[in-house]
């Protein structure tokens, strides 16, 4: 990834779990890898689980940030939800899969939060 992707990426996670936060989320994890790969953000929204992914853009050339969570990448997070929720043993919670948007240009940048995306 080249550096100014990785940093704008770092600026996508940073505005997403400062807006989780706010909405009364509990960070219990942030890059957790696996062999699989990783999860974003892994936080707790009351008694829900919540694993989201942090897609960010500084164009829409490619489509919007949510456009780019393809199928594959949809499976991906299951088996690393399931792999977190294997070595924490928080099998008896409540999940859900999150999906937050950044969109930066000029300045400026705009959230889009899909609760429940898949």
């Amino acid at each position: 990834m080249t550096h100014k992707r990785a940093r704008t990426g770092r600026f996508g996670e940073e505005l997403a779990l400062s807006h989780l936060l706010r909405g009364g989320h509990k960070l219990l994890e942030r890059n957790y890898r696996t062999r699989f790969g990783e999860i974003d953000l892994v936080t707790m929204d009351g008694d829900i689980l919540v694993f989201t992914e942090v897609r960010t853009r500084s164009s829409s050339s490619f489509g919007t940030p949510l456009e780019s969570v393809t199928l594959a990448k949809i499976h991906r997070l299951r088996r690393l939800a399931q792999a977190y929720i294997a070595a924490t043993g928080q099998s008896q919670r409540c999940i859900r899969f999150d999906v937050i948007g950044v969109k930066c240009s000029a300045g400026t940048a705009q959230i889009e939060h899909v609760e429940g995306a898949f």
